[in-house]
Parts: C-alpha cells; structure tokens; sequence
C-alpha cells in the first residue's frame, strides 16, 4: 500500500492533506468522512452528515486558516455556496468536504522527524493552540514499541488529560499508543522518502482517536 501510495505521489506531485489521509487510513488511524472537488467541477452532492468543514486542500497551503481556507460549521443550505467562495478564492486548487467531528477532551499533536544526529523520531504532545503555548512534548526514535509509547505519554504533563482531567473525558490510553506505534512504522517504512509529517489535531471521539488534519513532506 505505502509503494503504490508513493509511486501516486512522486507522479502527482506532494500529497495533499487528502492524499496524507488516505495514507493514515491505510495504516488503521481514522479520519472524518469526507470527500474532494476537483477544480472546475460541479459541486457534488453530499452523502454526509451535517455540520460540515469546508476547506482548501492544497500542498502549498500549509496554514489553510490564517489565508481564510476553513469554514466552519456548514449546513446544507449554504452548503453549496461555502464551496464556490472557497473555489472563487482558491481557482487551482481542489477543496475538501469533511463531517465536523465532536470530541470533548484535548487536542494532541502527533508528529515525525529527521534529527541530523539520531536519525528518524517521533514527537506525541499537547496539541492544537497549546503546541506553541506549552511545549509539551516528548520524543522517541523509531521504530518503538507499545510499551515505549506508552512511557511517552506519561512524560506529558497533559498526561492526567488522558485519564480524565480534562472535563472527565477519559481517553483510550492504548489506542494512542498503539497509533504512535503504527506511525513509528509508517516513518520508517517511508524510508529515504521521509521528511516530516505532522498530524495535528488528533483528537478523542465517540468513534475513538481521530487526524482532523495532517501534513507530510517527502524528499
């Protein structure tokens, strides 16, 4: 799948925020419901449930809400007219439609890099504003195993959030661990290809964890 998924790519050019999501839901990890508009298409349909997040989805684009390419909240009545402001804005570029996602805990961050001394790593922390605010992250090498993911998350200092504290939201403590392990994998089956990815929410729902967004550079 990762082959054939990278051979898209080199073709296609750097994967978008679709294409990265497709790629997450290859390896187990869930992601809203959604689907992309062409440019110069006819705005489909929708066979998803309301509230939606209309947004640009572009690999140049990599903060889609400071350049006005998020809108959300959309129901069906101006469903259609969110999507031709965002194409009249965005003219080359594809736009995604996704199901907004509910979730009541914490944002979390879940990332990979390329360290020049030590080689390819893995980052879990506080995620969405609180990246840049606290700085809460903790880092392995990869490949990992579950039980070294599962020490990560208790070096957070969000890590009561897990357990509850935030709201009483109690999040599955496993199934992250077992996400981290499965992107540990992903970075490392990615080989020289790999650069950076960040995926960014990742957030608890009644469906459980779930990439609301995701970004990936490749050499």
């Amino acid at each position: 799948m990762i082959d054939s998924w990278l051979k898209k790519i080199e073709k296609e050019g750097k994967p978008d925020e679709w294409e990265v999501k497709k790629l997450l839901t290859s390896i187990g990890i869930k992601v809203p419901e959604g689907f992309v508009i062409d440019p110069q298409e006819v705005i489909p349909s929708v066979q998803l449930n309301y509230p939606v997040v209309v947004k640009v989805c572009d690999s140049a684009i990599l903060h889609k809400t400071e350049v006005g390419g998020v809108a959300l909240n959309v129901f069906e009545e101006n469903y259609k007219e969110a999507v031709k402001k965002m194409q009249a804005k965005f003219p080359q570029s594809r736009i995604m439609v996704e199901e907004m996602s509910s979730y009541s805990g914490m944002e979390f961050i879940l990332g990979g890099l390329v360290d020049p001394t030590f080689g390819k790593a893995i980052m879990i922390g506080a995620g969405g504003i609180l990246t840049e605010l606290y700085k809460d992250v903790t880092f392995r090498l990869v490949p990992l195993e579950k039980e070294e993911a599962l020490r990560m998350l208790k070096e957070l200092t969000v890590s009561p959030v897990l357990q509850g504290g935030y709201r009483g939201s109690q999040m599955d403590i496993d199934e992250l661990a077992e996400i981290i392990v499965s992107v540990g994998d992903l970075i490392t089956k990615l080989g020289p290809h790999f650069s950076q990815l960040d995926i960014n929410p990742l957030v608890y729902t009644k469906e459980g964890w779930k990439a609301l967004d995701g970004m990936l550079v490749l050499n």
